[in-house]
């Protein structure tokens, strides 16, 4: 009850107040000005189209928890609303919001027609576990499973009672994966209700599941090539080793870069030969996390921060470098953003002045959507796409996403501008044809 009383008294400031100043806002009022886009039209472009409040009870163990989740509708000028389900302790209503611009943004990028939307659901399964183990008597990740289920079980119903399907197309973020995709396909039926769905599931689609890591890479390749650095000549440093960071490091592994440090949310491993990382997938993959793969020389995300890498990647959670720590990371070329929204602009403008490029998420981490986009067309229209046509298809966007940022570095001023640029640019065309502004 209290964890709900809060999210409803966040929903008030919602209404009532001005959202705090955050970096996606900065950045869509810095392209505003240099594509000469009003201040009232930069509103209807930076505003929520909806908010959706849901609470979604759950039994376990004998005890009703009442959990809080929430659905942000950005913009569909372009296509339907478009974006991930994020599970986490640290959901709010704000960040929700932002991310679901952020997913607006990355679609325009990518020149996808899809649009921009976010859901989040606020739980603790660890802290919830601690208060519940005694009773149920099970272990830590039966229990979150279990939860999981139950919780997103909820969630599906609500999202097809108000009308959602095919409106608000969703996919795993932090915290799910296509086994929660799967139960709106179950109640469905639809096979472009969501996308990552699982393997063998109808309208799968073979390369989804490992997009967002390769799109990852494929960034940071396309990177050093631009800069004249040979992928041998590189060590790479990778914060979150969940779906994304796992399959960046093994396809920058096998590209000849040189991984030296992995962390999780449990331990970290350093190794300045090298890391495994095949290896390492394995022994995550039947241990759910890579504490105890090489106690050597465990690491930290503060350590790992610290460590003296070409490239830093972080590809876990969002706001893990500001101003208070932007100024002890040890990276000496580029920072990779593989997860939403890791460094903060504070600490954007502070890497620049040290002369450290910094490659945007919207960019960076868009390979997903780029595979969901061709998903959710093969659900619609029945084609069917193989691995290899997903891979190119992913690579022909990227190689045209960085022109495209290229062209306007110069006067946008850095990478994740000039993406900007491009992005509103479009979103602001395609409101004008559709006369919403």
């Amino acid at each position: 009850m209290e964890n709900e009383q809060r999210y409803l008294k966040n929903i008030e400031q919602f209404i009532c107040s001005r959202e705090p100043e955050n970096r996606s806002g900065i950045l869509m009022r810095d392209s505003a000005k240099r594509l000469g886009i009003s201040k009232s039209e930069l509103q209807q472009i930076e505003k929520p189209y909806s908010f959706i409040y849901q609470r979604l009870p759950v039994e376990i163990g004998g005890e009703v928890l009442n959990i809080s989740s929430g659905i942000v509708l950005h913009n569909r000028a372009r296509g339907p609303f478009k974006g991930g389900i994020r599970i986490d302790p640290d959901v709010n209503i704000w960040e929700t919001t932002e991310l679901a611009r952020l997913m607006t943004l990355k679609t325009s990028l990518a020149n996808l027609e899809l649009g921009g939307g976010k859901g989040g659901i606020k739980v603790d399964f660890h802290k919830l576990y601690e208060g519940l183990k005694d009773k149920l008597k099970i272990d830590f990740y039966p229990f979150m499973d279990r939860l999981k289920d139950h919780i997103m079980r909820e969630f599906v119903d609500h999202f097809i009672e108000r009308g959602l399907v095919r409106t608000y197309i969703p996919a795993p973020d932090m915290g799910s994966s296509g086994a929660e995709m799967m139960l709106f396909y179950n109640e469905t039926h639809d096979p472009a209700v969501v996308t990552a769905k699982p393997e063998g599931i109808e309208g799968w689609l073979p390369g989804r599941h490992e997009a967002t890591g390769f799109g990852t890479a494929y960034s940071t390749l396309k990177y050093l090539e631009q800069v004249g650095r040979k992928p041998s000549s590189i060590t790479v440093a990778i914060q979150g080793f969940g779906n994304v960071g796992s399959h960046a490091a093994w396809f920058l592994h096998r590209e000849g870069c040189k991984v030296i440090a992995v962390t999780d949310f449990y331990g970290g491993v350093y190794n300045p030969d090298g890391i495994d990382i095949p290896e390492m997938m394995e022994y995550a993959r039947e241990n759910r996390t890579i504490k105890g793969y090489d106690d050597k020389r465990p690491i930290d995300n503060e350590g790992l921060f610290m460590l003296d890498a070409d490239v830093l990647i972080p590809a876990a959670s969002g706001r893990v470098i500001g101003k208070d720590n932007v100024g002890g990371l040890g990276v000496k070329l580029v920072v990779i953003e593989a997860a939403n929204m890791p460094v903060s602009w504070e600490a954007m403008k502070m890497l620049e002045k040290r002369g450290l490029d910094l490659l945007p998420d919207n960019y960076v981490n868009s390979g997903g959507v780029i595979a969901s986009d061709l998903e959710y067309k093969q659900g619609v229209g029945g084609v069917r796409f193989s691995r290899e046509q997903v891979i190119e298809h992913i690579e022909m966007k990227f190689d045209t996403m960085w022109a495209e940022i290229n062209e306007r570095r110069e006067v946008a001023g850095s990478f994740s501008q000039a993406a900007c640029d491009v992005a509103i640019e479009r979103i602001y065309k395609a409101m004008r044809t559709r006369s919403l502004i």
